[in-house]
């Protein structure tokens, strides 16, 4: 981006533009200035991230409007601009360096002006949620999304199935995983079983794997563990949850060759797995970022017998587990009797809202054995700040 076009534009007398570096979890409060110009517009670069506030008073004293109320997320290393008009007598910057570490260089500058506009975003810059730009290409928002050119909104489609339904075992999850789906309420560090001669150090199959998981605060975080030799693995992280494990290197055979599993050490209740041959988890599971929304766009269903014959009837549920309040809430439900049908989609013309520390999953409940049911949804995950 550039700076904003500034007609009879001035600086700041100082009192709003700063170059002094600032340490980790400083602040740089400017102080309350007048000025004869309408609109105000902010220059900020930084090595470190942080959060800027524009912020307005009718007395100089009270400053009791802030834009926007969470900040501008400032990201290390990148041209920072806002523009606005002045919502008071009086105006002035703050910015918090929060990024964990200390700053090597800041310039922070004011203008104020009469006829401040709004700058274009250029054709291969992403489009963050709170720029100061009108985009001038033509976009497929969901497109965007997906290949990361839309800042602070992550894509997810998920994937599960279940077979060998049984009759006899009520509701279960639905992923590819034995034993049913359990909500951790407690972080923890994860235990990955394996087979240790086919996948691990030294073998041909899976030996690294890419985890994306909810950490201990309940965000979102991503690592890659190293598999060893052993067959039981502890990692090095705790969390609450696994939204996806993928194979990220092999020794040849491009695949996981049998299945792993992943636990939960301190309560040993099952999180994640991946099925042989697989590369991935199957699991109709999504756990929402604690400073984030969900909205789920769409789900499809399928029911099969997958040998015996018979015509399974089968109810599908969806739930929310809330970590926050500790409740669980059942939000979907339908019942497919494959005598008629065995393939439902839903594509809703509002999405459905999933809250922050939500965990969103589904269990099938047959009447009849060797049933398979297998689920796709699709979601986006919005950033609060």
């Amino acid at each position: 981006m550039t700076l904003p076009e500034r007609v009879d534009a001035t600086i700041s007398a100082d009192y709003n533009c700063t170059e002094t570096e600032l340490i980790d979890g400083g602040e740089f409060t400017g102080r309350g200035e007048q000025s004869g110009h309408a609109h105000f517009g902010v220059s900020l670069k930084t090595d470190q991230s942080g959060i800027l506030y524009t912020e307005f008073s009718g007395n100089g004293r009270d400053w009791d409007s802030v834009f926007p109320p969470t900040g501008f997320n400032v990201a290390a290393g990148v041209h920072e601009f806002h523009t606005g008009v002045k919502l008071g007598r009086y105006f002035r910057v703050r910015f918090e360096n929060n990024s964990g570490s200390d700053q090597t260089y800041l310039r922070l500058y004011t203008y104020f002006g009469n006829h401040f506009v709004p700058s274009n975003a250029p054709l291969n810059q992403s489009i963050g949620l709170d720029s100061d730009a009108t985009a001038t290409r033509i976009t497929d928002f969901t497109d965007e999304v997906l290949i990361g050119r839309r800042g602070g909104i992550t894509h997810f489609s998920k994937f599960g199935y279940r077979d060998d339904l049984l009759a006899a075992s009520g509701e279960q999850t639905i992923w590819s995983s034995t034993g049913n789906f359990t909500p951790m309420t407690v972080a923890s560090t994860f235990t990955i079983a394996y087979n240790a001669t086919t996948d691990g150090l030294g073998t041909t199959g899976a030996l690294t794997l890419y985890i994306q998981y909810i950490d201990a605060d309940g965000l979102a975080a991503a690592t890659v563990h190293t598999l060893g030799d052993t067959g039981t693995d502890v990692t090095s992280f705790t969390g609450l949850g696994i939204n996806r494990i993928a194979v990220s290197s092999n020794g040849g055979a491009t695949w996981n060759t049998n299945a792993i599993s992943v636990t939960s050490t301190g309560a040993g209740t099952i999180q994640a797995g991946l099925p042989a041959l697989g590369s991935v988890t199957q699991q109709a599971i999504f756990h929402v970022d604690a400073n984030s929304d969900g909205v789920a766009k769409d789900i499809w269903l399928n029911v099969n017998k997958i040998s015996g014959g018979g015509s399974p009837r089968v109810s599908i549920k969806g739930y929310v587990y809330n970590r926050l309040i500790n409740t669980r809430f059942e939000v979907f439900r339908t019942v497919i009797d494959t005598g008629v049908e065995n393939t439902v989609i839903v594509e809703p013309p509002i999405g459905f809202k999933l809250s922050p520390a939500d965990v969103l999953y589904f269990t099938a409940d047959t009447d009849t054995n060797a049933t398979v049911a297998a689920i796709r949804f699709s979601l986006l995950e919005y950033k609060r700040n």
